[in-house]
C-alpha cells in the first residue's frame, strides 16, 4: 500500500508527465504545419459567428444542467437551479486546472455532499450524467458514419466507431450485470486495491438504483443527444468563423471520435491529442494541417473561456457555501 506522500508524489509526476506530453505532440503538430498559414486563417476570423458560438457553447452548459438536475430530483435530491449551475461551471473550470479529466467532477460530487450528506447519490447522478452524454456521441457517431463513409472509405474510422460503441456496451453490461461486477471487484482485489472495496459498492448500488428511474433515464439520453448535436454544431461553425468549407455531416462523424480520443489520459485536458486527431480525420476530407490545427485550437480557447467563467462561479459557491448554515 502506497502511503500518503508516495500517492501525492506519484500525482505529481502523472501530471508532470501528461503535460510534457502534451507539449511535446503540440510541438511536433506545430513544427510540421504552416505557422504562418495559421496566421492568416486567425487574421480572417470572423467574430460574429465566433462570439455567437461561445454563447450556444454557453447555453448548451445550461442544459447539461438540466440534465443533472432531473437525475438528482429522480433520487430525491432537490437543489436550486442556481446552485447546480454555479457548481457545474465551477467543475468545469477544475476540469481544465486539475491534472485529471474528471477533477471538477469529483469536486462537484463533494459540494453536493457537503448540502445533502449522500454522498454515493450524489458521484451516481454525475456518472450517469457523464454515461449518458458518451452514450449520445457513440449513437451519433453509429449514425453519422452511414452517409459519411461511403466517401471516405477509411477503415480506420469505422474502427473507431465499432471500437467506442463496444466501450459503451461493455459499460453499462458491467453495471447492470452482477457477474460482471463480481469479477471487476475479484480484479479489484488482485491488483491490491481491495480497500476500496465497500465504496466503490456503495457507488455501484447508487449508479444501478437509477435503472428504476426508467423515465428519467430516457430522457437524460434525449437531452443528451440534443446537447451533443448542439455541441457539434458548435464546432462547426467555429470552422465557419474561420471561413473553411467542410460539410456538417463530417462533423457529426469526427467530433465524437475526437472527442473519444482525446479522453486517453496521457495528455492534458486533451491538448495535442485533439488536435493531432482533428488533423488526421478532416485530412480525409480535403483539409489541410494549419486549418484543421486552427480549428481544434479554437475550439479549446472555446471550451476554456467557458471554463474560466466556472472560477468565477467557484469563488460565488464558495461566498455562499461560506455564508450557508
Amino acid at each position: 500500500m502506497l502511503k500518503p506522500t508516495n500517492r501525492s508524489a506519484a500525482k505529481t509526476w502523472q501530471f508532470w508527465l501528461k503535460l510534457a506530453g502534451s507539449l511535446a505532440l503540440l510541438s511536433f503538430l506545430l513544427a510540421r504545419t504552416d505557422l504562418h498559414a495559421i496566421g492568416t486563417l486567425f487574421r480572417s476570423l470572423r467574430f460574429p459567428i465566433f462570439f455567437a458560438s461561445i454563447f450556444l457553447y454557453i447555453l448548451t452548459q445550461m442544459l447539461s444542467v438540466v440534465r443533472w438536475r432531473c437525475l438528482l430530483l429522480a433520487e430525491k435530491i432537490d437543489l436550486p437551479f442556481w446552485r447546480l449551475t454555479l457548481l457545474y461551471f465551477e467543475g468545469m473550470f477544475f476540469n481544465l486546472m486539475l491534472p485529471t479529466a474528471i477533477g471538477g467532477d469529483m469536486i462537484r460530487g463533494y459540494r453536493v455532499f457537503q448540502m445533502t450528506r449522500r454522498d454515493e447519490a450524489s458521484l451516481a447522478s454525475i456518472l450517469v450524467e457523464r454515461l449518458s452524454g458518451f452514450v449520445a456521441l457513440v449513437i451519433i457517431a453509429c449514425i453519422a458514419t452511414i452517409p459519411a463513409y461511403t466517401h471516405l472509405n477509411d477503415p480506420v474510422v469505422v474502427w473507431l466507431v465499432v471500437m467506442a460503441a463496444t466501450g459503451v456496451i461493455g459499460i453499462v453490461a458491467g453495471l447492470l450485470s452482477d457477474r460482471l461486477q463480481s469479477l471487476f471487484f475479484r480484479l479489484l482485489h488482485g491488483v491490491g486495491l481491495g480497500r476500496f472495496h465497500d465504496g466503490v459498492h456503495r457507488l455501484y448500488e447508487a449508479v444501478q438504483q437509477y435503472w428504476t428511474h426508467r423515465r428519467t433515464l430516457l430522457l437524460a439520453l434525449g437531452l443528451s443527444l440534443i446537447l451533443q448535436s448542439l455541441v457539434i454544431t458548435i464546432f462547426y461553425l467555429i470552422s465557419l468563423a474561420l471561413n473553411l468549407s467542410v460539410p456538417l455531416r463530417y462533423f457529426f462523424l469526427f467530433f465524437p471520435l475526437i472527442c473519444v480520443i482525446s479522453m486517453l489520459p496521457i495528455s492534458i485536458a486533451g491538448l495535442g491529442l485533439r488536435e493531432g486527431s482533428a488533423i488526421y480525420f478532416f485530412s480525409k476530407v480535403g483539409l489541410d494541417s494549419a486549418s484543421a490545427l486552427s480549428l481544434s485550437l479554437l475550439w479549446f480557447a472555446v471550451t476554456a473561456l467557458c471554463g474560466g467563467l466556472g472560477g468565477i462561479a467557484f469563488l460565488v459557491g464558495h461566498s455562499q457555501h461560506q455564508m450557508d448554515p
